[in-house]
C-alpha cells in the first residue's frame, strides 16, 4: 500500500552534490537489460510514485521481478531500494512537478490534500480555493508581526533596496518591486537584463540592521521559493558573507542551502496539484507594503501624488 510522505528532507536540487534519480536512469539506460528498462520506463513516467511503493508493489506494478528491482537499483548507484525510495521523496520535497504529478492527474501533496481527493482524482475547484487558504492560514501563524515590523522599517530606512528571484521566485521579486516603488525611490532590480550579478553586488553598500538605522546602506530582497537555482544560493550566502542586510521571502518545507538571514519569513507553497501555490508569499509581499507606507510618511505620501499627477499628464491610465 502506498505510504504517506509528508516530512521535509535535504532538497534533491542543483546543490545536493548528486545526481537526481531520473539523472540516473537517463545515463544509464543504454546499459540496461530489457527487464531494467520495462522498470526504467515505469519509474521515468511517475518517479514520484516511487516513494510510496515497497520493492514488492513497484515491481508488480512494473511486471518485473523483485530482484530486478534490486538489480537496478544497485546498478543506478543506490545502496538499496531504500536509497532509491528516499531518493524519489526528496525530489517531491524539492517541488520538482516530474516528481508530483501522477498517472491521470495532480497528486494531493499534503496530509490535508490526500484526505479530499481521491489517488489520481483531479480535485474539484472549491479544493483548491480552500488549499489556497489553508496556505495563507498556515503562513499567517508562522509569521510573527513583530519580524514583519521590523523588515517593514529596513524597507523604509535602505539607502537603496535591490530585489531578486530566478523562476517562478522572479515574478515575485518583480511584484514586490512594483508594491515598494509606489511609496519609496531607490528600489531596483539585481541583474538587470544585459548584467551579471556581480557587476551590481560590487556596489552594495551593507548597512548595520541591529543599529535600527539603514539610511546609508543597501538591502537585498530575496525569493527563494524551492527549486531555487544554484545562483540564488550563492546570492545568499555572499550577501551574508558581506553583511548586506537581506529580506529572505522562502517556502516553508524544503531546507534551505545557505544559512537564513535573521529577516526570512516562510511561506506554504504545497497546492493539491504538481505545482506550487505562490498566494501566500505574495500575500506576505503584499503585508510587507501595507507596513511600509505609513513608515514612509510625507515623503510617500507626496510620490505617491507625483506618480499619479505623471499618470494624468502622460496619459497613461
Amino acid at each position: 500500500m502506498k505510504q504517506a510522505i509528508h516530512a521535509a528532507q535535504a532538497p534533491d536540487g542543483p546543490e545536493a552534490g548528486e545526481p537526481s534519480l531520473t539523472a540516473r536512469i537517463r545515463d544509464r539506460y543504454g546499459d540496461l537489460s530489457p527487464m531494467e528498462r520495462q522498470l526504467a520506463d515505469v519509474i521515468l513516467a511517475c518517479p514520484g510514485e516511487l516513494s510510496g511503493y515497497s520493492a514488492t508493489e513497484l515491481a508488480g506494478r512494473a511486471g518485473v521481478s523483485k530482484m530486478t528491482v534490486s538489480r537496478l537499483v544497485r546498478r543506478l548507484g543506490y545502496a538499496g531500494f531504500e536509497a532509491a525510495r528516499l531518493a524519489a521523496r526528496r525530489g517531491g520535497d524539492w517541488g520538482s512537478p516530474l516528481f508530483l504529478l501522477p498517472p491521470g492527474g495532480p497528486a494531493p501533496t499534503s496530509a490535508t490534500a490526500s484526505s479530499e481527493v481521491a489517488d489520481g482524482d483531479p480535485a474539484p475547484l472549491d479544493a483548491h480555493f480552500r488549499r489556497s487558504a489553508e496556505a495563507l492560514a498556515a503562513t499567517a501563524r508562522q509569521t510573527d508581526p513583530a519580524m514583519l515590523a521590523r523588515a517593514a522599517r529596513a524597507l523604509a530606512d535602505a539607502r537603496r533596496i535591490w530585489v531578486c528571484g530566478a523562476r517562478n521566485s522572479a515574478f515575485l521579486a518583480g511584484y514586490a518591486r512594483w508594491q515598494f516603488i509606489q511609496v519609496r525611490g531607490e528600489v531596483h532590480q539585481l541583474a538587470a537584463s544585459g548584467e551579471t550579478m556581480a557587476e551590481t553586488l560590487a556596489d552594495l553598500a551593507a548597512g548595520n540592521l541591529g543599529s535600527g538605522n539603514l539610511a546609508s546602506g543597501d538591502l537585498l530582497f530575496l525569493v527563494g521559493i524551492r527549486r531555487r537555482p544554484p545562483a540564488i544560493v550563492r546570492l545568499l550566502r555572499i550577501a551574508g558573507e558581506r553583511g548586506i542586510p537581506t529580506i529572505l521571502i522562502a517556502d516553508s518545507h524544503s531546507v534551505l542551502e545557505a544559512p537564513p538571514p535573521p529577516l526570512t519569513f516562510r511561506c506554504e507553497t504545497r497546492s493539491l496539484a504538481a505545482l506550487d501555490t505562490h498566494v501566500a508569499a505574495l500575500a506576505v509581499i503584499h503585508a510587507l507594503a501595507a507596513e511600509l507606507i505609513p513608515l514612509t510618511g510625507e515623503a510617500g505620501r507626496a510620490r505617491i501624488r507625483a506618480i499619479e499627477d505623471l499618470h494624468d499628464r502622460l496619459g497613461e491610465l
